[in-house]
Order: structure tokens, then C-alpha cells, then sequence
């Protein structure tokens, strides 16, 4: 749908009119997102949706700000005695939304459930903790089984429940300390929100917060010429171009942290979605060749949204990137050659499950795969099916996408990169089964180094590794886009989460 019929669209439904009424102050705003929301428990998906909206009703010890510098939270304080512990001080008079006080048990109830489960995806943030001890109800003791330079950073993902709560009763009902309170969910397509007005903080100026979820570029394009939304993020290039053109809005654009990525299972044997009889990309020749086979400038060139080509896992501003790694030049003729050395010479069919918002993308890349022989189907599913999905090892071949929140590449090394081990510790979204043992110990390595410069060179020579065996390939970086009315005062965060608490209102 191209603007035209947009603006046909809008003036058909009475959407607009010549005369537009009279500004009035500010209470509430309705925000226009991609993403899905899959759960309202903050500790079962480590996704930028769920915890996007979370993060509205459930806070943390510590959070990072815009520029992913620590800050203090519900811990107003704390210390490292030793290496391997560490003391919070709690803030005093904070209550759950229930009424409850938060004391230490609710903190430590919160790091122990993600301690002891095994399916909480949330759980890698904590998979290096030892215990956690009550000192009293205002102070809690957290001690590592080793060092992590990153601890504070991952703490800000661990959102505080009450003591006692459950999978089921965090679905039913949000009970969190944060600044808004749950009104209404509708099918996943939209959250309303309420403001805390016996929040412990500062509170935030907007009284009710609509959030409009998985809207596509059409949808957010409406959203953007009706004036439905005052926020809209949206990678599409013609609402980009259509937000600079309307006095009304500002447009940001920034590079994102996520990368876009190609994966598949080299695990196993034989692999579930894929004509082949013994599984192809278990064959490094085969994964050379997908490789070689992609295009990244024109596949960027044929979305519709804003992004630039990836020549590794993580984005240049991200800590552990290695500008020495280039990818190596669209090469078709040698893909094809080393599909058949391979013994794939007639190539073969394989799915590709991809989440929904990555559909386009999904298609590009089918047409640029079979020009060597690997005819794709494309299965494009809703976030939930998706990673349950993957979660499950229950896909051959997949596209996702990673971003290193914290602004470091531990992240992605430790969930992505490093094997899945029992403790939760390691390789939570490691959905292919790589798995390299000279890897995960130079990934342990810098995991518990507290030099900078060590832990750069380490993570820098692991993603060379990464770049020959390639686990996962990277495709393309997204570069987000928000439209902002100028009503409002806001800029976008590194790490491309969009929280009420943080929009101010210019009521000039």
C-alpha cells in the first residue's frame, strides 16, 4: 500500500478532516511499535518486546539509562567487598502495585526462581549466581560463583516480582513497584497502561500510555498521517520520508544494536525441515556457501525499511567488535561449487521459520539462495510460535535477530555463541547447537576478566573463530526510525527501548 492509498484510506473512515480541533494538554499518548507482545511474566522471554513493555510495571536493582550507563533503581546503593560479592541496599517505602512493601525476600525470591528454572528464558542473566541471602529485610547479599565484568549491566534485565508469584499468576495479574499499572490488554494487539499515582519515584508526566503492537508499515504509516500516534518506530523508508516532510514530527534515525542473522541446526545428523537425508549444514561447505550466496547490499536495498549490511554478529560501536573481520564478496559461481563438493550438486528444500516481522527479509533471501540450488519455503510466525519453536531445536533453518543491550558483546557471546549447559549459565538462545569447546573456554575466559583490554582481545578472537565456522551469519544492521511529535520531549535510547516513564510533554 502506497501513500496515496493511505491518505484514501484515512479520508474514507473520517480519520481527518480540513479543520483539526484545538490542542489540549497532554495526558495521554498512544505509541505505534513492530513488535508483539508474548508475555506479561518479565521473566519467561528475553525479547525486546516483553521486556520493553515489562519494564513499564516491573523494575529492577539496577538500570541502565539511555546511554546504558548504571544507575541505581530499586537497590539505591551497593558494593563489591570482594570480587565475587556483592550488597545492595534496597530503597526504603517502595510497594508493589498490590500494596505490598518490597523487602529483601521479594528480591531474592526473584533470583532464585530464575535460578531454579530451566525453561525462563530470563535465566541467563543470573546463571553465574552462587546464592542470594537476606542480610536484613533492607539488604541483600548476591555472591558469584566467579567474577563478571557485566553483572551490573545483566542485572538490569532481572525485574523484581513479588515473593511467591507464579507463572500463572504473572500472566493473570501485574503486580510489579513501576510507574504504570496494567488496564487493558487486547489479542495482542495493543496494552493500555495507567500511571502509578503512588509510585515511589518520580513521577512520570503522561497519565495513560496505549501502546498499538506489531503494527506493520502500513499500519504505522496511518498511524502517523490520521495523528492517531504521537511515537511511532517504524524502519519503513516511506514513513520516514513522510514524517520529514510534516511539520508536526521530528525524525530520529540511529543504528540499532540488533543484528539481523541466518542460522541453522548443525547439531544433528539428520534435520527435520530439509529434503536432504543427512543435514547439510552440519558441512562447513555448505555454510561457506550460504554465505557466499547472499548479497548484502542488494538484499538491503530491497527493504522497505532503513538498515545497512553487517559484517559480523555485533555493530561497530558495540565493545568486542573486530575491524580487522571482513565478509568475503557475493561470489554465486563459487556457492554453487561449494554446494557440490559438498554432495549437494542438485542442491535440496529446506523451511525457513522466521518471525513474522522478518518476512520481507525472509523472501529476499529465498530468491538470493536459489540461485544455488537451496529452494527455501518460508514460514513466517508469530514471535510466540517462533521461539517456542527454536527453543525446542524444531527448525533446520532460521532468521532471528540479537542485539547486545548491555553495549557488549558478552551477550551475545554467552547466550549465542557459547553451548547451552544445564546451569542456564550459557547459550540460552543458542538455538543451533554450535558447539566448539576451544570457544566456550575463551568465552568463560572473558566472561570473569576484569581488564578491559583482555577482555576486548578475547572476544575479538573468538569472532574471528565465529567468522570461519560460521554458527550463524550476519546479515544486516537495523537503523531505527522514530517519528515524534513535537509536542513531546524525547530522544532515542542506545539500546532502542521505548519507555512512558522516560517521555516528557513540551506544553508550549
Amino acid at each position: 500500500m502506497n501513500l496515496k492509498h493511505v491518505l484514501v484510506v484515512i479520508f474514507a473512515s473520517g480519520l481527518v478532516s480540513c479543520h483539526q480541533p484545538v490542542p489540549t494538554p497532554i495526558e495521554s499518548i498512544t505509541i505505534s511499535v513492530p513488535y508483539e507482545l508474548d508475555s506479561l511474566d518479565p521473566h519467561e522471554h528475553n525479547t525486546i518486546s516483553d521486556f520493553t513493555i515489562a519494564s513499564h510495571f516491573y523494575e529492577p536493582l539496577v538500570r541502565t539509562d539511555a546511554q546504558l550507563r548504571v544507575r541505581p533503581c530499586l537497590a539505591q546503593s551497593w558494593e563489591s567487598p570482594d570480587p565475587l560479592t556483592w550488597v545492595f541496599r534496597l530503597e526504603p517505602a517502595v510497594k508493589f502495585h498490590s500494596g505490598k512493601v518490597m523487602r529483601a525476600e521479594d528480591v531474592i525470591y526473584s533470583i532464585r526462581r530464575l535460578l531454579e528454572s530451566r525453561t525462563l528464558e530470563m535465566r541467563g542473566r543470573v546463571g553465574n549466581v552462587q546464592e542470594v541471602i537476606e542480610i536484613d529485610p533492607s539488604q541483600v547479599m548476591i555472591r558469584m560463583k566467579r567474577p563478571i565484568a557485566s553483572f551490573l549491566s545483566q542485572l538490569n534485565f532481572v525485574l523484581i516480582v513479588p515473593a511467591g508469584s507464579t507463572s500463572e499468576s504473572l500472566r493473570q495479574k501485574v503486580d510489579g513497584t513501576g510507574p504504570y499499572q496494567l488496564v487493558d490488554r487486547e489479542n495482542g494487539t495493543l496494552i493500555r497502561m495507567r500511571r502509578n499515582d503512588k509510585y515511589w519515584g518520580v513521577q512520570p508526566p503522561l497519565k495513560i500510555v496505549t501502546f498499538l503492537l506489531s503494527r506493520t508499515h502500513d499500519q504505522a504509516m496511518m498511524d502517523l498521517v490520521s495523528g492517531t500516534c504521537r511515537l511511532i518506530q517504524s524502519n519503513d523508508k516511506e514513513m520516514k520520508e513522510e514524517a520529514s516532510r510534516r511539520a508536526r514530527f521530528r525524525v530520529f534515525e540511529h543504528d540499532s544494536l540488533f543484528i539481523k542473522y541466518l542460522s541453522y541446526d548443525v547439531a544433528r545428523n539428520a534435520t527435520p525441515y530439509c529434503s536432504a537425508k543427512s543435514n547439510p549444514f552440519k558441512s562447513l561447505l555448505v555454510r561457506k556457501a550460504i554465505q557466499l550466496a547472499i548479497d548484502r547490499p542488494r538484499l538491503v536495498a530491497g527493504l522497505a525499511t532503513s538498515a545497512i549490511p553487517a559484517t559480523q554478529p555485533i555493530p561497530d560501536f558495540v565493545f568486542g567488535f573486530d575491524p580487522e573481520i571482513k565478509v568475503p564478496a557475493y561470489d554465486p559461481a563459487e556457492a554453487a561449487s561449494l554446494l557440490a563438493r559438498a554432495g549437494f550438486h542438485g542442491g535440496f528444500d529446506v523451511t525457513l521459520h522466521v518471525r513474522r516481522i522478518l518476512q520481507q527479509s525472509a523472501e529476499l533471501i529465498k530468491q538470493q539462495l536459489a540461485a544455488i540450488g537451496i529452494r527455501v519455503i518460508v514460514k513466517a510466525l508469530p514471535d510466540h510460535e517462533f521461539f517456542n519453536a527454536v527453543d525446542k531445536r524444531d527448525a533446520s533453518l532460521f532468521l532471528t535477530r540479537f542485539g547486545c543491550v548491555t553495549g557488549d558483546a558478552g551477550d551475545l557471546l554467552e547466550d549465542t555463541i557459547h553451548s547451552q549447559d544445564p546451569t542456564g549459565r550459557f547459550g540460552i538462545s543458542n538455538y543451533g547447537g554450535y558447539d566448539n569447546p576451544e570457544v566456550n573456554r575463551l568465552i568463560e575466559q572473558c566472561a570473569a576478566a576484569s581488564n578491559a583490554g583482555a577482555r576486548l582481545r578475547l572476544m575479538q578472537q573468538v569472532f574471528r573463530i565465529v567468522a570461519v565456522e560460521l554458527p550463524l551469519i550476519p546479515l544486516y544492521a537495523d537503523q531505527d526510525v522514530f517519528a515524534v511529535d513535537h509536542s513531546l520531549s524525547w530522544h532515542p535510547r542506545s539500546d532502542s527501548y521505548i519507555f512512558a516513564q522516560e517521555i516528557g510533554v513540551d506544553d508550549r
